[in-house]
């Protein structure tokens, strides 16, 4: 083994990267997974993931890209902020740091760029490593759950268990990447968008990336399928152990009480055990499950990190990335 360099990632290295993290996090069987970082890395509709590399001569060892995010904050300014993501290290190389010298040289390229501050919500096993390098707890974001009946909930404390990365499939509502190529449409649901808070910059760009990948088949249930402007719900359904599981990942309705009978129209169409969301705006309806949360945690780069009273996440903002 020779001296490991670090340096800004190029497409040059993407088939290198692709089999390190194929290999790294066991998707060497994922059918979908080369799509799906493209989706993620090249396709957002923030930009394109600024990503870094270690290497041993022309051995790629280690990854590292954080995923662009752009929030608004309470007083409407637009904050562009990153997510730290996917990372790698081959396995004849780790225990050499090549996380942290990742991490670090990321850290400082992009405090140089003026980006905002980094997020993400590690588990517990990766989160001692970035509390280590200066993140600092956030929050626990708040979850919340809607069962479809005492049995449903009953399936659903049985299963706790990761659950599946692809949907199942359903032909409940609208398919959200067709519905959402409709200009009035997107304007409609953004309508009831959230007002308040720091919050996801929510674009027509944003809504079309963000439900635009065939394998996690999104789809929108509308409050009155005759009429986009009185809002609606973009969902996926998967599977968790032995419940089928209702994942809310926009709620834009105008008002709580347009929330929860539109989730249980929702769950009895798909016929999902129980609805699951973030408990905030509309989705505060929903029965709490406390303590149960991911941790949001966070780094300041050019610019101060938000309290965590004034963050309103979504599924839309947490899951897969």
């Amino acid at each position: 083994m020779g001296e490991i360099t670090v340096r800004r990632a190029i497409p040059a290295d993407d088939p290198a990267i692709t089999a390190l993290l194929r290999t790294s996090l066991g998707k060497e069987g994922d059918e979908h997974y080369v799509d799906f970082l493209r989706w993620k890395h090249e396709e957002n509709a923030f930009g394109v993931s600024p990503a870094w590399v270690a290497a041993d001569g022309e051995r790629i060892v280690g990854y590292r890209t954080l995923l662009r995010w752009r929030f608004v904050n309470r007083k409407g300014k637009v904050l562009h902020a990153v997510r730290a993501v996917d990372t790698a290290t081959d396995p004849d190389y780790r225990g050499r740091g090549i996380f942290r010298t990742l991490t670090l040289e990321a850290v400082a390229d992009l405090t140089r760029a003026g980006e905002a501050f980094i997020f993400n919500t590690p588990n517990d096993q990766s989160r001692p490593g970035y509390l280590s390098m200066g993140w600092t707890p956030v929050r626990r974001l708040p979850v919340g759950v809607l069962p479809a009946s005492p049995a449903a909930m009953t399936r659903m404390v049985r299963s706790r268990v990761p659950s599946n990365l692809w949907s199942e499939p359903t032909q409940v509502g609208d398919d959200a990447r067709r519905a959402l190529q409709d200009d009035a449409v997107c304007d409609a649901l953004l309508a009831h968008a959230p007002s308040h808070g720091l919050r996801t910059d929510r674009t027509r760009a944003y809504l079309r990336w963000r439900t635009s990948f065939g394998p996690l088949a999104y789809r929108v249930l509308w409050v009155q399928d005759d009429d986009p402007g009185q809002g609606g719900v973009v969902f996926r359904v998967r599977r968790r152990g032995d419940a089928l599981e209702l994942v809310v990942v926009e709620l834009l309705v105008p008002t709580v009480r347009a929330a929860v009978p539109l989730l249980r129209r929702a769950l009895a169409a798909t016929g999902a055990d129980y609805a699951i969301a973030l408990r905030s705006g509309p989705a505060a309806g929903m029965l709490p499950l406390p303590g149960q949360g991911p941790l949001l945690v966070g780094r300041a780069l050019a610019r101060g990190l938000p309290p965590g009273r004034e963050w309103m996440l979504t599924m839309a903002d947490i899951e897969l990335f």
